[in-house]
């Protein structure tokens, strides 16, 4: 498609729409000495006008950007485009475990068992450190994944392995009444208290890290 020019951002091709948001490949540009691809997540129109979504999808994007680890994928950016609130994140050169789990079974077999592991540690690893993560006071951030599920595992070329959308998932179910149907297609990994409504802590993450594994 045509590029569209987006804030600082030219937007080179879109990459997905999921369930709250068009996810774009970009470039970023100051000048004429200075580019970076970055990947763009915007919230779809359906989303846009629900204030209390955009609410909770600035604080859980607030609260991701203080996320600095090597299996985290980072956020640059936040704010706003004419009216459209979009995140900016690192660009990751690679595939999601969901594409490279399609792609081993159409080889003929599941992934191989040292790969599967060298994912399953590495976001084990993101996940006690954003678990664990605090504020300047000491006081836990309480920060919780919820959707943890092979498209949101990315594994770049080079071996990287890192979660990307931390915490989006609790403004999509504040939301869940009124647009039904946005977590569709994610049930398959969620742990019993989230799949009921109830609070979740640490052990939901760890729960569908498994069966992402499994």
């Amino acid at each position: 498609g045509v590029a569209e020019t987006f804030g600082p951002y030219t937007l080179l091709h879109r990459i997905a729409t999921g369930g709250m948001g068009e996810i774009h490949l970009a470039r970023l540009e100051r000048g004429s000495s200075f580019q970076k691809l970055v990947v763009i997540k915007r919230i779809i129109p359906t989303f846009a006008g629900e204030r209390e979504f955009l609410r909770l999808f600035e604080n859980e994007a607030r609260i991701a950007a203080q996320l600095t680890h090597q299996n985290i994928v980072p956020i640059y950016d936040f704010g706003r485009v004419d009216e459209t609130t979009f995140i900016a994140m690192e660009y990751v050169h690679g595939e999601d475990a969901r594409s490279i789990l399609t792609r081993s079974l159409d080889r003929g077999g599941p992934l191989p068992l040292a790969h599967a592991i060298k994912i399953g540690a590495a976001c084990l690893r993101g996940l006690a450190y954003a678990h664990r993560r605090t504020d300047p006071s000491g006081k836990p951030l309480g920060i919780v994944h919820r959707d943890v599920s092979p498209q949101n595992i990315l594994v770049s070329f080079e071996g990287e392995v890192k979660l990307t959308d931390f915490g989006l998932a609790k403004a999509a179910a504040g939301q869940a009444e009124s647009q039904a149907g946005g977590l569709k297609g994610k049930y398959s990994y969620m742990s019993p208290e989230q799949v009921s409504g109830k609070p979740v802590g640490p052990a939901s993450d760890v729960f569908s890290l498994a069966a992402t594994l499994y």
